[in-house]
C-alpha cells in the first residue's frame, strides 16, 4: 500500500509539473520535435522497465535455490523474453538519445528528457528501496526467505545510480525540482513510517508484553527500524543535500507546506485523538473489554504515529522560518485553509456527536433495554472538540487577521472564495438532507402510530448533523457577506490595467477581481516594490481613467493614464 501511494504521489507531482514545464520550453521547438521526443523517451522508459524486470528475474532465479521457484517455466520464459528484447532495445535507444543530447543543446532542456530521467530515477528508487527492505528483513529474521528481493535491489539500485548520474550531468537545475522533491517525499514518508512503527513496537514491548504479543511486537519494532534505515539515507540525499538548497518556488513551497507541515500536523492530531479517546473510554466510559492489554492494543502505534507526525511538522515549520519566504502566497493560503477545514470538520463532527449523546441521555430511561450508554459518544464528542476546535481557531484566526490587514488581497484569493462557498454549500446541502431524513423518520412513526421517545432516539443522528452543519453553513455565509462588503465594488475600476514590475503570478487575477477590468502583468528584471492589491487600488484611485499603466519601482507604485490605439 505504501509503495502504491508513493508511486501515485510521484505521478501527481510529475503531472503537476508538466503544465509548468510545457510552458518553459525554450528555443524553436516544432511540433515534430515535441512528438518525436514524446515517443522516444516514452519508449526508452518502457524498454528500461522491461530490461530491469527481466534481469532482476534471472538474477533472482540464480540466487534462489528453491526448486519450486527455479522450475517455474512460465516465469523463466517471461524473464528471458524481457531480457532478450529489453537489453538491445534499451541499449540502442540509449545510444541514440545520448548522441542527441551531445549534439543538440535544446535536448537537455526539453521537458520530455527531464520527464524520462525523473520517472526512471524515482521508479527505480522505490523498487530498489522495497527490495532492500525485504532483504534486510530476511537477514534479521522478520521476513521469509526471499532472494528475489535482493535481486531487485541489485538491479534496480544500479538503474537508480545510473540515472542519478545522468541527472547530475545532463539535466539542468531548472528541470531538477520535480525529481528532487519526489525523492524527498519518498524518503520522508518512508522515514516517518519507519520511525512510527519503531516507536510503536518499542512501546508495545514495554507496556503490552504478554502471551503471544511479545515476539510480534519485537518483530514490528525491527521492521520499523529497517524501514527507518532504508528511508533516512534517501531523505538525507534528496532533501538535506539537494532539494533544501534549491530555489524557493511554488513547487518547493507546496512540498514543505502540504506534505511536510500539513501532513505532519494531521498525522499527529489524528493519532493523538485516538490515544486520548482510548484513555477517556478506559477511565470514564464503558470499554468493550476489561483487559487493559486488549483495550490499549492499538495505543502504542498511535503514540508512535503522533510522535513521528509531530517531528515532521516541527522540522518543516523550522524550514519555513529559516527560508524567510513571503508571508502570504496562494500556496500558503491553501495550507492554512486546508488545516482550518480539517479542524472545523473535526469540531463539527464533535458538535453533532454532542447533540447525539444528549438525545441518547434523554431517551435512555424509557428505552433501557435497547439503549447503550451515551458516555462513549460524549467522550468521542469531547475528544473531537478538544482536538479540532483549537486547530480550527488557530488557523482561522490567522486567516481573519490577514484579511483585516489586507481585505482586497484576501478577498481576491480564489482559495478563500472556494473555502467559504464550499463550506456554505456543502454545509447547507448536508443540513437539508439531515432535515429530510429526520422528518421522514418522524412521519414514519406518526403514520404507524408509534410516536414515542424511541422516535426521538432514532432521529438523533439527523438532529446532530442538522444542528452542526446548519450552524457552520450560516456562519460562513455571514463571513462571505462581510468579506464582500469589505471590498470596493468591482464596477468602479478601469477597463484595462497594465501592471509593470516584479514577477507575481497572482497579482493580475487579484486586481482583475477587485476592479472588474482586464488586467495584464509584465515583469521587469530590476523588479521594484512588492505588489499589493491595496497599493494598486490606491494608485488607480489617484488616476481615474479607462486605461491605466501601473508601474512598481523602488520608490513605490505609480499609476499613469494611457490610451491604446
Amino acid at each position: 500500500m505504501v509503495v502504491g501511494l508513493l508511486l501515485l504521489v510521484v505521478v501527481v507531482l510529475v503531472v503537476v509539473a508538466a503544465r509548468r514545464g510545457l510552458g518553459r520550453e525554450r528555443g524553436p521547438v516544432t511540433e515534430a520535435h515535441a512528438i518525436r521526443r514524446f515517443f522516444q523517451y516514452l519508449l526508452l522508459f518502457g524498454s528500461l522497465v522491461v530490461m530491469a524486470v527481466g534481469l532482476a528475474g534471472l538474477l533472482g532465479r540464480a540466487l534462489d535455490r528453491n526448486p519450486v521457484v527455479t522450475s517455474d517455466e512460465v516465469a523463466l520464459a517471461r524473464d528471458l523474453a524481457f531480457t532478450v528484447v529489453g537489453v538491445p532495445l534499451y541499449a540502442g535507444l540509449a545510444l541514440w538519445s545520448r548522441r542527441r543530447l551531445l549534439l543538440d543543446p535544446l535536448e537537455r532542456v526539453s521537458f520530455a528528457w527531464a520527464f524520462y530521467v525523473t520517472a526512471a530515477a524515482v521508479t527505480s528508487l522505490v523498487v530498489a528501496m522495497t527490495g532492500f527492505q525485504s532483504s534486510l528483513g530476511w537477514a534479521l529474521g522478520v521476513e521469509p526467505d526471499n532472494p528475489r528481493a535482493l535481486a531487485r535491489f541489485i538491479v534496480w539500485g544500479a538503474v537508480w545510480a545510473a540515472h542519478w548520474w545522468l541527472h547530475l550531468r545532463f539535466v539542468p537545475a531548472s528541470r531538477s525540482a520535480v525529481h528532487h522533491l519526489a525523492g524527498s517525499l519518498t524518503g520522508l514518508v518512508t522515514t516517518a513510517t519507519g520511525l512510527a512503527t519503531l516507536l510503536g513496537g518499542a512501546l508495545a514491548m514495554l507496556f503490552l508484553a504478554g502471551g503471544d504479543a511479545g515476539p510480534s511486537n519485537r518483530d514490528e519494532a525491527i521492521r520499523g527500524a529497517i524501514t527507518l534505515v532504508v528511508g533516512a539515507p534517501v531523505w538525507f540525499l534528496y532533501w538535506v543535500r539537494t532539494a533544501a538548497r534549491q530555489e524557493r518556488d511554488t513547487l518547493w513551497l507546496g512540498y514543505v507546506l502540504l506534505p511536510g507541515v500539513a501532513g505532519g500536523l494531521v498525522t499527529a492530531v489524528v493519532s493523538a485523538s485516538t490515544v486520548l479517546y482510548t484513555a477517556l473510554v478506559w477511565f470514564l466510559g464503558d470499554p468493550e473489554s476489561t483487559d487493559a492489554v486488549r483495550h490499549f492494543n492499538g495505543a502504542p502505534w498511535a503514540i508512535g504515529a503522533a510522535a513521528a507526525g509531530t517531528l515532521v511538522w516541527w522540522y518543516h515549520q523550522r524550514v519555513l522560518q529559516e527560508a524567510h519566504l513571503p508571508t502570504r502566497t496562494e500556496v500558503r493560503r491553501v495550507y492554512e485553509y486546508l488545516l482550518s477545514a480539517i479542524g472545523l470538520v473535526a469540531a463539527g463532527v464533535g458538535l453533532a456527536m454532542l447533540a447525539v449523546s444528549g438525545v441518547e441521555a434523554l431517551t435512555r430511561t424509557t428505552t433501557e433495554g435497547l439503549a447503550q450508554s451515551p458516555v462513549n459518544t460524549l467522550l468521542a464528542s469531547a475528544t473531537l472538540l478538544v482536538v479540532g476546535g483549537p486547530v480550527w481557531w488557530f488557523y482561522w484566526h490567522r486567516i481573519q487577521r490577514a484579511f483585516h490587514a489586507s481585505p482586497a488581497d484576501e478577498a481576491a484569493s480564489p482559495t478563500r472564495r472556494a473555502y467559504l462557498l464550499l463550506l456554505f454549500g456543502l454545509g447547507g446541502l448536508t443540513a437539508v438532507v439531515a432535515l429530510v431524513v429526520g422528518v421522514y423518520l418522524f412521519f414514519e412513526d406518526l403514520v404507524q402510530g408509534t410516536v414515542s421517545a424511541e422516535t426521538l432516539r432514532s432521529m438523533r443522528v439527523p438532529i446532530g448533523i442538522l444542528l452542526s452543519t446548519g450552524a457552520i453553513a450560516a456562519y460562513h455565509w455571514a463571513v462571505h457577506q462581510r468579506s464582500r462588503s469589505a471590498v470596493p465594488a468591482a464596477a468602479h475600476g478601469p477597463r484595462y490595467v497594465l501592471l509593470v514590475g516584479p514577477a507575481d503570478p497572482e497579482i493580475a487575477r487579484a486586481v482583475a477581481h477587485a476592479t472588474g477590468g482586464r488586467v495584464q502583468a509584465w515583469s521587469t528584471e530590476d523588479g521594484g516594490a512588492p505588489w499589493s492589491v491595496d497599493a494598486v487600488l490606491a494608485a488607480l484611485a489617484s488616476a481615474p481613467d479607462e486605461e491605466v499603466l501601473v508601474l512598481s519601482d523602488a520608490s513605490g507604485v505609480h499609476a499613469i493614464p494611457v490610451h491604446r490605439r
